[in-house]
């Protein structure tokens, strides 16, 4: 299948007409210079640093993306925006072959981008840098999710950065694209951290000192980001979007869940289960008294009064002195920030950050997968069952020499900071142990005991863990490449959606091409048969379920035990549910599952922690 083919298939499926298509005269002037753009960068390959080259393709890829999709002519501004991104590359092309970087070092408002390792796909975001930034004096950064926004463009992204003249405030601001609407899950919520990374390559900044912020969709993703990684943000604020798939998605789901292993894997993101990891983050939640997505922040805050916060009503607020938690309500207020409930917020963010954040001695975690197992110094490595809940609570003394610790769940345990440790007692036993800075503890036949390391705790067979814990889904947050005949209706599916969906080409190799190099560090997606694909092949009679036509399986990899292998499909959600709303964007084949002809499930399910 060629470019021009793929793209006419890309049109067909989106089903939808641009609103403001450009005209001849302007479509060709975009292709002209996108050709132009393309040409200079191709020059700059050889002459600049690779890590440079992101803040110009960004502009190319837009220009790409934009003329490959009439549906993303969203905005009549669109074909002005798109002269306006490129005339910006040419002008950074321009520049670095100079040998200068100006716009790295920029104050004000700039759209910027890096190389994800999920897919090699260059991903944008933009930065506000005050005026006042004193490398010298690293200090505080704001991580701003934005909400959903279906007419949202790489191109128009870029553009409201150039012309933004608000002014920021007086710290470094990120404002993450998250590869435009899937709530912050799967590679967008990668996006975060490698848009973390990004400005921390050219700016410095407290990392004890940074905030999460987001509203609507943006505040689905601050709860979902904040309370599956509490101990990343010194504060977070989530105004509004989502905590539970089949409350706020009701509607969504008229059949309801096809089985046991959808139910479980909603225990993934539905940010309501970890609400307990919010007695360690300071919180803030808002809903206005007429928004809907009020039920969010209910939600949260009922979850956590249930484990043990006395919240007291102030007026329609709600206040507590058990944790460092507020839930404001905007009076008399739809879906947006009222101005008192934002000025409340920033008061207690800039408390907080004044603070920073700190490593307290007392430590209460919550997890229903090891996709999410770390809080501070304590990891959770094992699970005896995924997707019920796993909890511990650990205990240090002043000393740090001993740690008291119960646990639900969990099956391996790592304690970091352990250098003076000399003893643990956890649920019930007590266990003398040599100081160093990692403990490892496993649970064997019922009682708990000390290993030298990682691998040992582990064991010699796979076993379920951080990283390499399914479902399906998860291969596609990292770094992955896909094989397979071109042809094969899946892949032509997967690459369809991805592009459109996930803002990337998904890397790809024929069997012929591919060899062990490419899938050393990544996840290995295969498609056809095994007559039609040698190393799936290799691999059909070393998976947990053998091969049969319609099989979709997620597992270890044979061939490269420290990554997965999935056979069979890409995301298990599709167009529908990127096109719906983000609550949707949850597995729908488990860890595995028979596909009939007609697409319907016939079989599926989780496998064990040992994965068989």
């Amino acid at each position: 299948m060629n470019r021009r083919e793929f793209f006419a298939g890309l049109l067909l499926a989106s089903r939808l007409k641009a609103a403001f298509p450009p005209g001849e005269v302007e479509r060709s002037l975009i292709e002209e210079r996108a050709a132009e753009l393309g040409e200079r960068i191709a020059g700059l390959r050889d002459v600049v640093p690779s890590a440079f080259l992101p803040d110009v393709e960004i502009c190319h890829k837009g220009l790409e993306w934009l003329l490959g999709d009439e549906e993303e002519f969203h905005r009549k501004i669109y074909s002005h925006d798109a002269l306006r991104v490129a005339a910006t590359g040419m002008e950074r092309a321009a520049q670095l072959q100079r040998g200068e970087r100006p716009w790295a070092a920029a104050r004000g408002w700039t759209g910027r981008a890096y190389r994800s390792d999920v897919d090699a796909s260059v991903q944008p975001y933009t930065v506000w840098v005050p005026r006042e930034y004193d490398p010298a004096r690293p200090g505080r950064l704001d991580v701003v999710l934005h909400g959903r926004n279906s007419r949202l463009t790489e191109v128009g992204f870029l553009a409201d950065a150039e012309r933004s003249i608000a002014e920021g405030p007086n710290y470094l601001r990120l404002d993450v694209f998250g590869r435009t609407n899937n709530a912050y899950r799967w590679a967008g919520e990668t996006d975060v951290f490698e848009a973390i990374a990004a400005v921390a390559r050219d700016f410095r900044f407290d990392a004890d000192r940074v905030v999460l912020r987001g509203f609507s969709m943006g505040g689905a993703g601050a709860w979902h980001l904040g309370l599956h990684h509490p101990d990343r943000w010194a504060a977070a604020e989530a105004g509004a979007g989502f905590t539970d798939t089949l409350r706020y998605a009701a509607k969504s789901l008229p059949g309801g869940l096809k089985g046991d292993w959808q139910r479980r894997a909603l225990r993934i993101y539905d940010a309501v289960d970890y609400a307990e990891n919010g007695f360690l983050l300071p919180l803030v939640g808002y809903g206005g008294e007429d928004d809907g997505q009020l039920q969010a922040s209910v939600n949260i805050r009922e979850a956590m009064g249930r484990a043990g916060a006395a919240f007291r009503p102030e007026g329609l607020d709600w206040t507590t002195g058990s944790t460092r938690a507020i839930f404001l309500v905007g009076p008399k207020t739809g879906h947006q920030f009222h101005p008192e409930s934002q000025r409340q917020s920033d008061a207690f963010i800039d408390r907080a950050v004044e603070v920073g954040r700190e490593t307290p001695d007392t430590v209460r975690f919550v997890t229903y997968t090891t996709k999410y197992p770390k809080s501070f110094w304590v990891t959770v490595d094992g699970l005896e069952e995924h997707y019920r809940k796993a909890e511990v609570r650990a205990k240090r003394d002043e000393a740090r020499t001993l740690v008291q610790a119960t646990t639900e769940n969990v099956s391996r345990l790592v304690l970091d900071q352990a250098e003076r440790l000399r003893r643990v007692e956890i649920d019930g036993q007590t266990l003398e142990v040599a100081p160093g800075p990692r403990l490892f503890l496993g649970r064997r036949d019922g009682a708990w005991r000390t290993f030298a390391d990682l691998d040992g705790l582990r064991g010699s067979g796979l076993v379920k863990r951080p990283g390499l814990q399914g479902p399906i889904d998860d291969a596609f947050a990292s770094a992955f490449v896909c094989c397979g005949p071109e042809d094969d209706a899946e892949w032509v599916k997967f690459r369809r959606e991805y592009r459109k969906f996930m803002q990337a080409e998904p890397l790809w190799r024929s069997d012929r091409e591919m060899n062990e190099s490419d899938f050393a560090g990544r996840h290995l997606v295969l498609f056809g048969t095994p007559e039609t694909n040698r190393l799936l092949k290799q691999v059909a009679d070393r998976l947990p379920k053998r091969w049969r036509p319609g099989l979709r399986l997620i597992a270890p990899n044979p061939l490269n035990p420290e990554r997965y292998v999935v056979v069979g499909t890409g995301h298990t959600f599709g167009e529908k549910e990127f096109r719906g709303t983000n609550a949707l964007l949850f597995p729908r084949l488990g860890d595995w599952a028979v596909v009939g002809a007609d697409g319907e499930i016939e079989e599926a399910g989780m496998f064990d922690e040992s994965w068989s």
